[in-house]
């Protein structure tokens, strides 16, 4: 089991300032209520003791409700991988970082740099990229399978990130059927419901609709909560959009949604196991398209959306990458430190969108490999540095006195390589050197490294019986899919 580093260095919003977005929020659910356009999730809040509006669908959810389903959310989580040793704990300020979000409309190829449309073999060798990163802790998309009938899209995509990872997995699954044949693939892997219940390798991302919408789709968290599964929430009111003109105005709209789905679930089940975002999104308003480069996001998706979770007591998903550029470049780079480094020092558990390119429209397995360097930097930040007898060295500067030196020490020897980070992909060599190895900017260095982690990574298989069962499930979800539609 991997217990990641702590996180949780910044704190700048007060708890005033926090409880304040938390009492306008409940005054928002209580006052405004949400719109609901599913009869079943109505139907839950009614019996739980909520207003009603069924002619309208509107849902007023009063403050004691809210109070009653976060203190029943578990403040740990727990995702499983196939083994043990994959297994993520999210709790307090533990932080984990994943390739990938939803699917992009288009991956940027290997081969030739254009952009193109995703197939499921994009999933299948992208899947595999992040099984193979040794930043990654679980795995989302930089892909998509546009080759298949678009109503099972998410069901080819789960057979492709089942059958080539055994790290955790979040990702999404809109509605019950989609849902049920998700949980069913898994609970086939981990040997049946009940063991899913006990080790469950997924976790299902909902995104509920900015501003304060609940759609039929989003009964996936009920089927979660009666599975035992984790759900991962992520609104995203755009400011100014979805949202009011300011971060602190979106930020209670996507409280309230927030808080509306985590009622849902504690009212299906006690003790579900859900995962706070707060993911405010910001729209350049001269081009009228949400950036992940912008620095305002970078705070909200941080220290506001880990100060929130924890006045709640609850686990986290954010951000560590994800950029505006089109390609691995500068400005890649730069908005992917960013976001990286404020989620990781704000202490964020789950932090994803690592190989998104073009604000999440395009995947770039290169980006996915920068940003496996990116994470060895950020992680070495916030591990610190130890300051004690032994890393002070006030004898060996005694003995090696002035004008020595410390190359031939043994505590250097013993030191060095736990207190210096060593890059893989990054370049630090001389000029001359550099040059006489082919000159190749960080993008070129991505290229071979995807090349060859496609050519030679494989993970352990899934036994034969067992993906014959998952591709049967796919199979008959698809009739199912397609018939409904």
């Amino acid at each position: 089991m991997q217990r990641g580093l702590r996180g949780g260095l910044l704190r700048p919003f007060s708890r005033d300032q926090i409880e304040s977005i938390h009492l306008a929020t409940v005054e928002v659910l209580e006052n405004t209520g949400v719109e609901v356009r599913s009869e079943r999730i109505m139907e839950i809040f009614q019996k739980g003791g909520a207003e009603v509006d069924y002619k309208n669908r509107r849902v007023w959810i009063p403050e004691h409700l809210v109070k009653e389903a976060v203190k029943n959310a578990p403040s740990k989580v727990i995702i499983c991988g196939r083994s043990g040793k994959h297994d993520i704990v999210l709790e307090d300020s533990r932080v984990y970082y994943g390739m990938g979000g939803t699917p992009t409309p288009f991956i940027r190829d290997v081969e030739t740099g254009q952009f193109r449309r995703p197939t499921k073999k994009d999933m299948a060798d992208a899947t595999r990229l992040g099984d193979a990163l040794e930043q990654y802790s679980f795995i989302m998309s930089i892909a998509g399978a546009f080759d298949v009938p678009y109503e099972a899209e998410y069901l080819h995509e789960w057979e492709a990130i089942f059958n080539n990872t055994e790290k955790p997995i979040v990702y999404s699954a809109p509605g019950v059927i989609s849902t049920k044949r998700v949980l069913e693939m898994a609970a086939t892997i981990v040997g049946g419901q009940e063991e899913l219940r006990r080790r469950p390798i997924v976790s299902i991302y909902s995104e509920t609709v900015s501003p304060l919408m609940i759609f039929e789709p989003n009964e996936s968290m009920i089927e979660c909560a009666v599975a035992g599964v984790p759900v991962t929430l992520s609104p995203g009111p755009v400011v100014g959009a979805s949202g009011p003109g300011t971060v602190a105005g979106s930020s209670v709209v996507l409280n309230a949604e927030n808080l509306a789905a985590i009622t849902l679930m504690q009212l299906v089940k006690k003790n579900s196991p859900v995962i706070y975002a707060h993911s405010v999104t910001i729209m350049d308003p001269r081009v009228g398209r949400v950036c992940y480069g912008a620095p305002e996001l970078a705070l909200a998706s941080s220290v506001l959306n880990a100060q929130l979770a924890e006045f709640y007591g609850l686990p986290t998903f954010g951000f560590s990458g994800g950029c505006d550029s089109k390609v691995p470049d500068a400005q890649a780079g730069c908005e992917t430190m960013m976001l990286a480094l404020m989620n990781a020092l704000a202490g964020i558990n789950l932090m994803h969108d690592c190989g998104y390119l073009a604000g999440g429209s395009v995947g770039s397995m290169e980006m996915a490999v920068i940003c496996n360097d990116v994470l060895g930097d950020v992680s070495r930040i916030i591990r610190g540095i130890d300051i004690n007898d032994e890393t002070l060295a006030v004898d060996i500067i005694r003995a090696v006195g002035p004008g020595g030196n410390f190359f031939s020490q043994k505590h250097t020897l013993d030191r060095i390589g736990k207190e210096i980070h060593m890059p893989k992909l990054f370049d630090r060599k001389p000029p001359g050197t550099w040059l006489k190895e082919g000159g190749k900017d960080i993008a070129a260095k991505a290229k071979d490294q995807v090349k060859k982690i496609i050519k030679e990574h494989y993970p352990e298989p899934l036994p034969a019986e067992i993906r014959r069962r998952i591709a049967e499930i796919v199979k008959e979800g698809e009739r199912e899919l397609i018939k409904k539609i």
